[in-house]
């Protein structure tokens, strides 16, 4: 028995609501209007799971004294998003980068790793710092 339900909601930090909500529109994800509002934009990443990037003021309400880590200097999660094939994996990643995502070079030794299981990937931090990995499985 799964310990959680779906939906399951990613809430991270951004600096500019309407510059993140262009980025990922921009790679095709869509933005959720009813859960979005000038704090905040619900992206949703697949039928099931979201991005909910939260206007600094707004994301500390959830996180009480702690201070926001600084992503663009600091990683604080890898999120790892499964796309159909490599081909996709890297049409996705060259538009993330097109769109001001910066990629993030796995050592050769990882990806002969990866590729000898059958495994493709490309990791981007978005315009917040936030690292995302696209990812055959």
């Amino acid at each position: 028995m799964a310990l959680f339900s779906q939906p399951v909601f990613i809430n991270l930090p951004t600096t500019d609501v309407e510059r993140i909500r262009d980025f990922w529109t921009s790679l095709g994800a869509t933005a959720m209007d009813d859960y979005s509002d000038e704090y905040s934009v619900c992206i949703e990443l697949t039928e099931s799971t979201y991005a909910m990037y939260l206007s600094p003021g707004y994301y500390t309400d959830f996180i009480g004294d702690r201070e926001i880590a600084d992503c663009m200097t600091t990683n604080a999660a890898l999120m790892a998003l499964t796309v159909g094939d490599a081909a996709a994996v890297d049409a996705l990643a060259d538009r993330a980068v097109e769109a001001g995502a910066e990629e993030v070079p796995l050592p050769a030794d990882l990806r002969d790793e990866m590729a000898g299981s059958g495994m493709h990937s490309r990791e981007i931090v978005d315009p917040d710092g936030h690292q995302w990995e696209f990812i055959t499985a």
